[in-house]
């Protein structure tokens, strides 16, 4: 009688664990940039954010969307009908890595070697798209 008590409680917790196991590798593999392009010319705009797709971009309306960090390609030409030739396209990195050269050191002043450290952060990307940009 005492073991079909236990196994129940086991094997919710195990269940458990496994779920919540499971959300936080997700969560950290789904890490998302916010991204802003701005259109700062007198004309409309087609945006394209990685192939996300904004229409129309009226003068001085900023487009926002968020994209995974593996880095972001930003286009843009003037809308149809228009006259006006010209178009923008740059990769911008989403992350900053940064290397430490390993060595810490206490408020008595010893140090010791801790080894080299590489932190990598996701950086937000903000673009303002000018006539001069459009080429």
């Amino acid at each position: 009688m005492l073991r079909q008590n236990i196994f129940p409680r086991v094997f919710t917790w195990y269940v458990t664990l496994g779920a919540l196991f499971s959300l936080s590798v997700s969560y950290s593999a789904d890490i998302t940039v916010p991204v802003t392009v701005t259109n700062r010319t007198a004309h409309y705009l087609h945006v394209l954010i990685n192939k996300q797709s904004f229409t129309y971009v009226a003068p001085g309306i900023a487009v926002r969307t968020e994209v995974k960090t593996d880095g972001v390609i930003i286009q843009a030409v003037y809308s149809p009908g228009q006259g006006r030739p010209g178009a923008f396209e740059e990769n911008y990195p989403t992350t900053r890595t940064e290397t430490s050269d390993g060595t810490s050191c206490n408020s008595d002043g010893s140090c010791e070697s801790t080894g080299p450290q590489t932190t990598t952060t996701p950086v937000p990307v903000q673009v303002e798209l000018f006539p001069q940009n459009l080429r």
